[in-house]
């Protein structure tokens, strides 16, 4: 059985909210100014600057239930139907702009990735803390309540999705012709599918501590998510190399 580490062994409920970032429940000034200071320039870039409704900071990085792996995730909120009223082809084009520049920057503050993205004033969002930068005030407080979880369910899930991927990964070694290569693309195209589900439908129902979610943040602390995106790519860019 792999071993099931990097989630539960670190401190994954705290006491307070991160204190490199948090003294108290005020944000660090310097840390702010960063933050917003990114986020204006993936507006601009994007062109959509003079749309910008607030600029919000959320996740484990607003609550209690960060860890060493926990990403600054920083949302910029729009009004799509504002930009067009095909809110859709916005959506796209605006997932495509910050998808670009995630991959062309790796900004990480004190170990702890920038993630941007960008979000209709009309989604829903779910997370018990949500502080507006560009307000420098909390929109939604987290309360300290320490949740009951079934570690050993989130160890379970873990461990067979973990399985999955390394055996994806080994017979995408040695496929012996191209409808070996086609099947095993949908495999890898499905397992993707199938964590993405587990994951929406888990905080749907449950929340941030759902055991589909928690078995999620597993898979992406252990760089398995980046694994199986890895190899699902190369399949996908197999098929159509020559």
């Amino acid at each position: 059985m792999i071993k099931f580490s990097t989630y539960f062994e670190s401190q994954w409920y705290n006491d307070t909210l991160p204190p490199r970032f948090w003294e108290g429940d005020k944000f660090d000034p310097e840390v702010k100014k960063k933050l917003l200071e990114i986020a204006e320039e993936v507006a601009e870039k994007a062109g959509v600057s003079d749309k910008v409704q607030d600029i919000q900071l959320t996740g484990s990085m607003a609550n209690f239930n960060y860890t060493t792996y926990s990403d600054l995730d920083v949302h910029i909120l729009l009004d799509f139907a504002d930009i067009n009223s095909d809110e859709e082809l916005v959506r796209d084009a605006l997932d495509g702009k910050r998808f670009v520049w995630n991959l062309r920057h790796n900004i990480s503050i004190d170990g702890h990735e920038v993630e941007l993205y960008f979000q209709d004033m009309e989604d829903p969002h779910i997370a018990s803390g949500l502080y507006s930068i560009l307000k420098d005030e909390w929109l939604r407080v987290p309360t300290h309540n320490p949740p009951s979880i079934d570690e050993k369910d989130v160890q379970r899930k873990a461990d067979s999705l973990k399985n999955h991927i390394d055996e994806l990964e080994s017979a995408s070694i040695s496929i012996n012709s191209k409808e070996e290569l086609a099947e095993l693309t949908e495999v890898a195209a499905a397992l993707r599918s199938k964590i993405s589900k587990m994951r929406k439908d888990s905080l749907k129902a449950d929340g941030e501590f759902g055991i589909g979610n928690l078995t999620f943040k597993e898979l992406r602390n252990s760089d398995y998510m980046g694994k199986v995106i890895d190899v699902s790519t190369k399949l996908y860019d197999d098929q159509y190399t020559e």
